[in-house]
């Protein structure tokens, strides 16, 4: 829209206007609808041009979805604009950097403010090192590669920051070391002005260096708040250019909102008036943080959604070990626990951490416990877990009983009444041994821990494994992963830690290693088929609950099911897979290396590691 000129001190009317390209000049009526505009042209709207649009048609309020730039806009139409949007179901995300936006940025669902702007980080300037040539065509990028073309541009922001720290420590210590060539003269002066006055002796010694050291500091604060005030900041173009000397590297325009007014003469970062009214600031001064804040958000998102997953299915699993434990009459090892705790927990960080992605996928995640895509899922999840305990605690107490089958075949673990009777004994033995002048500290308590009277037993050693199976499955499958946040191959942590859990839990069912079996007081199974029932179980409640939680977001939520099958499909072995491999790889390497006890090897395998990523950085 553009406004008609006023005729007989009368403010005319609205109308569209083609202001750009071949077709400059053409005009249409305001009773032209915004959407089939929209199919050919990109909408805009000054702020007066609105007014007196609406003024006219008050109905074009709900055609405003249809612009795409609202310019010269006064702070009461910044909200209002934004309070229209919302009235239509619109969520509003402003960000801004002056005082005319505090009205627009507290109607906003979400304010992000800027630092006042400074710089062409929010032109269309290319990164520097792309150079001049393709310049105009790269400016006729398609939309979809504006992320990719703001992604590259915060990388060569990363590299001049650092490159600035870099060159700003350098001039540090050369500074450092002039100064402190100095400080001796600066003494001896001090010494001798001080004897000529008559004051001599210790405490004239200690004072000088009192004098001659705060010099020494004010000196080198004057030296660099000159330097911050003579170079520019890294999001200035002009600061990439080189130039000779050590103050020449990174020299540009320094803005007088980056002086120097913190201890030591760093920059300090002064929000602006918009951070008074906005929940979000940025600190610097470019609107690419909206892709960032809507990227985290959405990683957030779903972190607390898969979070509260979890708790949800890890808190069912428990109950009914507990009580099936307790029915029996025994009770989980701390062994045991301790083991499989230590094991997960590297999982559980990596799980918590989940970092966004690099790309804002176009498609929205879920964002309700309650969708069908979600509830249903967890309820599925639920019953599968819940099924595979009670078929491998009904395994287990049909083998432990007297007259069972594993028996007859020549098994001789404890049965069910024998773990019953231990536990009596015990509790016998534990009462009234210890008086209340006798307690112990926490310190040796927990050492004690370890050391806990426990009978191995096959009803604890079958919930044992299944369980710790079913934590694993529950941290893989609710972990949401691509297009939103980084895949379960990205997260090598994540990945590498439930895969080393899962094999855990097959080399204990096979006893690997009978010793480290009965460390953790694992018993050992009747026989093989005994052992792969209990294996199929794992199996079932791992697959079953990947394919039950894919298959109900492909009923209920096949726009995220789509997404997700297109994240893994650019899923590459060497870009992806290779990588874990060599990270499993330098894990093995490390322990085989700490298993020598040889510190002078361990040593050495850390200098040639630390000189190969050197090399490679």
């Amino acid at each position: 829209w553009r406004r008609l000129p006023e005729e007989g001190g009368e403010a005319r009317s609205a109308e569209w206007a083609v202001v750009t390209g071949e077709r400059r000049g053409e005009v249409r009526p305001l009773s032209a609808k915004a959407a089939e505009l929209a199919e050919s042209f990109e909408l805009m709207a000054t702020g007066e041009a609105l007014e007196a649009a609406v003024r006219e048609r008050p109905e074009l309020w709900a055609e405003l979805t249809g612009l795409r730039v609202y310019a010269r806009m006064t702070p009461q139409g910044k909200a209002a604009v934004i309070r229209e949007l919302q009235r239509q179901g619109r969520s509003v995300l402003m960000c801004g950097d002056g005082g005319n936006d505090v009205g627009a940025l507290k109607q906003a669902d979400i304010g992000l403010a800027l630092l006042a702007g400074h710089g062409n980080v929010n032109t269309t300037d290319l990164p520097p090192d792309k150079g001049s040539e393709g310049g105009a065509d790269e400016a006729q990028a398609p939309a979809q590669d504006a992320e990719a073309l703001l992604n590259e541009q915060q990388s060569v922001l990363a590299k001049r920051t650092k490159q600035a720290t870099q060159a700003r420590q350098k001039f540090l210590w050369d500074k450092q070391k002039e100064l402190n060539a100095l400080h001796k003269q600066w003494l001896e002066e001090e010494v001798e002005a001080r004897a000529r006055r008559g004051d001599t002796g210790f405490m004239a010694q200690a004072g000088a260096v009192k004098v001659v050291l705060s010099r020494y500091t004010a000196e080198l604060k004057r030296e660099m708040k000159d330097y911050d005030q003579r170079h520019g900041n890294v999001y200035d173009a002009k600061a990439a250019q080189a130039e000779a000397g050590t103050q020449g590297k990174l020299a540009g325009a320094l803005e007088e909102a980056e002086k120097a007014q913190a201890s030591q003469g760093l920059p300090m970062v002064r929000p602006g008036d918009a951070s008074v009214a906005a929940p979000f600031t940025s600190k610097a001064p470019s609107v690419k943080n909206c892709v960032d804040l809507i990227r985290q958000g959405r990683c957030t998102l779903l972190s607390a959604l898969q979070q509260q997953q979890i708790m949800m299915l890890n808190c069912i699993i428990n109950a009914y070990v507990l009580s099936a434990l307790s029915l029996e009459g025994s009770r989980s090892s701390e062994r045991q626990m301790m083991a499989s705790h230590w094991l997960l927990t590297t999982a559980s960080l990596s799980f918590a951490y989940a970092s966004p992605c690099d790309r804002m996928h176009p498609v929205r995640p879920l964002r309700s416990l309650f969708h069908p895509a979600v509830f249903v899922s967890m309820l599925g999840q639920a019953a599968i877990h819940l099924f595979c305990m009670v078929t491998a605690v009904h395994m287990a107490r049909a083998a432990m009983e007297e007259g069972s089958a594993a028996r007859e075949a020549g098994w001789s673990g404890p049965s069910l009444k024998d773990v019953s009777e231990f536990w009596r004994r015990e509790r016998l033995k534990r009462r009234g041994l210890i008086e209340k002048d006798e307690e112990e500290d926490w310190t040796q308590m927990a050492l004690q821990m370890w050391s806990q009277p426990f009978l191995p037993n096959l009803m604890n050693t079958v919930v044992f494994l299944v369980e710790t199976a079913q934590t694993v499955a529950i941290l893989f499958v609710n972990y949401k992963g691509q297009p939103w946040m980084r895949g379960v191959t990205e997260n090598r942590a994540l990945f590498l830690s439930v895969f080393i859990v899962a094999g855990s839990v097959a080399a204990a069912a096979w006893e690997f290693s009978p010793e480290l079996n009965g460390l953790i007081h694992l018993s050992p199974f009747p026989d093989e088929r005994f052992r792969w029932g209990i294996m199929a179980l794992v199996g079932a409640t791992l697959a079953g609950t990947l394919l039950w939680d894919r298959l109900c977001v492909a009923l209920f939520a096949p726009e995220i099911f789509r997404a997700t099958v297109q994240s893994a499909r650019q899923t590459t072995f060497a870009g992806d897979i290779l990588p874990i491999f060599k990270t499993a790889g330098k894990v093995i390497a490390v322990f085989a290396i700490l298993g020598t006890g040889n510190l002078i090897l361990a040593g050495l395998a850390f200098f040639w590691y630390k000189k190969t990523h050197r090399e490679d950085a």
